[in-house]
């Protein structure tokens, strides 16, 4: 009896041992910030200069949620500008019941952008607006994340300002189904979007999904909903990029 208590304390401290080394070593992979070729800098204008933030250089007193996989600087008419886009990973979430005493473990995944900005050299960042996105799923495939190579600064109508682009998207499938995709528009606190689906098999005669929406406030900006456009149909297609 002795023999096998001793025989599950040692099976016991090795799984524990283990554990803790598992976790130390996921502890040291943990990075604030990756690599993940957002910015559209072909399609960005030429007339603002654009830097990108290292994660230090990124001001201390600005508070954002998530890992950090794109961080840009401009100076416009408006003053300095800091985007800073972030995904969270997926994480276990609690989906309840409607008795709402019941749940179900499922993933979630999401993301967020952030444009902050301050008017002088002496003031502090301001946050100017917020994205906030998530995909809920269970168990299927799925992915929350910025389209590569997409997100724009551009200043369309050339009154000094630069609008902000963003495209995206949420995908949770058992099967075929397209994914969901938005290109998310600002123009200092205004808001524009187009709002869809990816588009699958694009490549081939039964290439289907890539539809969008746009949101009302485009029927008078012929400039921006033209560039969104052209924008989407650059980003629509999935092509196996998200997975």
């Amino acid at each position: 009896m002795k023999q096998l208590t001793s025989l599950a304390l040692l099976l016991i401290t090795c799984v524990s041992y283990g554990q803790i080394k598992t976790n130390q070593e996921k502890f040291r992979q943990l990075e604030p910030t990756i690599t993940l070729g957002i910015w559209d800098k072909e399609n960005s204008t030429p007339n603002i200069q654009i830097n990108v933030l290292s994660y230090d250089d990124i001001p201390k007193s600005i508070d954002f949620r998530g890992t950090v996989v794109e961080a840009l600087t401009w100076v416009d008419a408006s003053g300095r500008n800091i985007l800073i886009q972030t995904v969270t990973g997926h994480f276990n979430w609690k989906g309840y019941d409607d008795n709402q005493m019941e749940y179900t473990l499922q993933d979630k995944s999401e993301l967020y952008a952030y444009l902050f900005q301050k008017k002088d050299l002496n003031s502090d960042y301001q946050k100017v607006w917020r994205i906030y996105d998530y995909t809920e799923c269970n168990g299927l495939d799925w992915f929350t994340g910025f389209s590569p190579k997409a997100t724009t600064i551009t200043d369309l109508n050339k009154n000094g300002i630069a609008e902000v682009s963003i495209p995206y998207v949420s995908i949770c499938r058992g099967g075929m189904d397209p994914g969901i995709q938005k290109i998310i528009f600002y123009e200092g606190h205004t808001k524009y979007a187009l709002r869809g689906e990816t588009m699958l098999m694009c490549d081939t005669e039964d290439a289907y999904g890539g539809t969008f929406n746009a949101s009302d406030n485009l029927n008078e900006k012929k400039e921006f909903m033209a560039f969104l456009t052209k924008q989407w149909d650059a980003t629509k297609c999935e092509n196996d990029k998200y997975w």
